[in-house]
């Protein structure tokens, strides 16, 4: 099978991480992304909205921590 995307191949076959479990969280009404390292803390890894405001938070921002 043939893709003709510009996307790359990692993009579409995503490896799985090894630190940690994905999570999807709900973070002030905004979906997103998260590495969960246990111990209550999650890391916000992408957001996922169509909002173009929930991009310009800096508290929504990848490499952000959330705390449970």
């Amino acid at each position: 099978m043939t893709l003709y995307t510009p996307l790359s191949e990692h993009d579409i076959f995503p490896q799985p991480y090894k630190d940690g479990n994905i999570v999807f969280e709900n973070h002030k009404n905004c979906q997103v992304k998260c590495l969960d390292q246990g111990n209550g803390k999650k890391q916000i890894l992408q957001v996922l909205s169509t909002n173009p405001t929930d991009y310009m938070d800096p508290t929504l921002q990848p490499g952000q921590w959330l705390d449970s």
